[in-house]
């Protein structure tokens, strides 16, 4: 059973923590740059960065962009440690952002898969997201 769980705005000395929950993810390997310190202080002051947090330990986090002029958000990143998955962490987060979503009267709220990344697709699915069949994510890997 999980102990008590807080949500709270990260900050740089969590980035280490960040880092490990990341690690086992598939897309690390593709992107071996993409989730470093550096990649992580630039989140910080581009995004809205949460952890949750189970007895002071980070269990997950989510990464956010807030377009308050479009009224849209854009989920990043969805992440839960290796300990924690299964167990509604990830929804949690995502329920966060969606209430800060309301909060500030925004239209919508969206974001990119993996389409082998299938914990996260049945997730968004449940959490009432709707497939795109309009669009292609593209991206290019330059280094």
């Amino acid at each position: 059973m999980l102990g008590k769980i807080k949500i709270r705005r990260a900050t740089v000395k969590d980035i280490p923590k960040l880092i490990n929950i990341v690690k086992g993810v598939k897309s690390i390997e593709d992107y071996p740059g993409e989730f470093s310190k550096i990649y992580f202080k630039k989140m910080f002051k581009k995004n809205n960065v949460l952890v949750a947090e189970i007895d002071e330990e980070i269990a997950g986090f989510v990464e956010f962009e807030w377009d308050s002029g479009a009224k849209r958000i854009f989920l990043e990143s969805v992440a839960v440690s290796k300990d924690h998955r299964n167990s509604g962490i990830g929804s949690m987060l995502i329920d966060y952002v969606e209430r800060f979503a309301k909060k500030h009267n925004a239209i919508r709220i969206s974001m990119l898969t993996r389409v082998w990344n299938t914990p996260i697709n049945i997730l968004a699915k449940r959490k009432g997201f709707m497939k795109f069949d309009t669009l292609y994510g593209w991206g290019k890997v330059l280094r």
